[in-house]
């Protein structure tokens, strides 16, 4: 009895030392090598033709800065993940393995290297900007995302002549890495003064899929001293494992904003739910919001659950944040005169630049010691 008792102790022990070891993981730091020194990070789907806006270099201002009551401009996002879902025929990049091919991938990283549109228009609002000695302690990051390669019997493509069919996982992996080599090239031939390439982004975030090819771009990306993001949604497969799949930083989505969580009735402590299994899991969080916040009181109220519930949590103190803004909505509300949009667009944007200030605090000191 005595034996099956400390037997019993032990176990509860070993349980409960592994549910402290689990609550110690904690949120990544807001600010680290670990994902990049990007502390806030805001996602634009650039490349389908009939976004919400163009992220042209007008538009891509409000991304890039915040005007203040008195004139003074503040630095916002310090990352810009370019990602794009939709091909140019309008199907999916994110489910429909017909886009797994060489001139799809083409046509999007045209789209995204477009001068004069996001990333080229990112570095030329900072070039304006430092001609009025007006410059962020920090380069800006981009990150790009790697199209799906999907698992078929279609013919992707070719590379160095060799044909690629995408039901053999060493050739979608050669896609995987032209596509890698590809963005990296341009980006180099680009010459861009104020930002810099921090690393890619996997697009796929339903599940895994795709488990024998993961881990070798995950290598390849770490050879060239690039990192890996994820963005997985709310209870993800492969949420838990981010880390064993080789990504070097993962964001979790509440799901919360949207209108299936809208009529499904999802309260607002999915938010909290969200932040308990990232923290858990060492997950950063991803704050979200689309064009339904500029005709819908509904989700201007949501869109204020996800501030105060971020508050609450500790988020907006000390965690990465990646923004969802529904393509080209950050804009829409930066420039609204909506009298119920204008203080939720001015209360986030202050949020963001006491981020910000607090993350080029951290870097003098990373740079003091180095």
């Amino acid at each position: 009895m005595k034996h099956f008792f400390a037997l019993f102790v032990l176990a509860l022990l070993s349980c409960t030392a592994l549910q402290a070891q689990e609550k110690e993981k904690g949120f990544p730091p807001m600010f680290s090598e670990q994902n990049g020194y990007i502390t806030d990070m805001c996602l634009l789907y650039h490349g389908r033709y009939n976004a919400a806006v163009t992220y042209d270099k007008e538009c891509m201002k409000s991304y890039v800065y915040y005007t203040d009551k008195k004139g003074k401009k503040e630095f916002l996002y310090d990352g810009f993940l370019i990602l794009e879902i939709v091909s140019s025929n309008g199907s999916s990049f994110e489910n429909s393995e017909k886009n797994a091919n060489q001139k799809e991938w083409q046509w999007l990283m045209n789209r995204q290297f477009e001068e004069g549109y996001g990333i080229s228009a990112i570095n030329d609002i900072l070039e304006d900007l430092s001609k009025e000695n007006i410059k962020p302690e920090r380069k800006r990051k981009v990150v790009i995302s790697i199209p799906m390669p999907y698992y078929s019997d279609n013919v992707w493509g070719e590379v160095n002549g060799e044909k690629l069919v995408m039901n053999n996982d060493d050739h979608r992996i050669k896609a995987a890495k032209w596509y890698i080599n590809e963005a990296e090239k341009r980006f180099k031939e680009k010459n861009y003064k104020h930002i810099e390439l921090a690393g890619f982004y996997w697009v796929f975030e339903k599940n895994i899929d795709a488990g024998n090819v993961m881990p070798v771009v995950s290598t390849y990306l770490d050879s060239k001293d690039y990192y890996f993001y994820w963005i997985p949604y709310f209870w993800s497969k492969g949420a838990k494992e981010w880390k064993e799949w080789g990504f070097d930083m993962a964001y979790y989505q509440p799901n919360y904003f949207f209108v299936k969580s809208t009529k499904r009735g999802v309260p607002p402590t999915r938010i909290d739910e969200a932040c308990d299994f990232a923290r858990t899991n060492g997950l950063a969080m991803e704050f979200e919001f689309d064009g339904n916040m500029l005709k819908d009181t509904l989700y201007q109220t949501k869109f204020k659950h996800y501030v105060d519930h971020f508050t609450k949590n500790g988020v907006f103190d000390n965690v990465p944040v990646a923004y969802y803004e529904g393509g080209g909505y950050w804009n829409k509300i930066a420039i609204s005169n909506d009298p119920n949009i204008i203080p939720l667009y001015r209360n986030l944007s202050e949020i963001i630049i006491k981020r910000q200030k607090k993350a080029d605090k951290m870097w003098k000191k990373i740079q003091k010691n180095r």
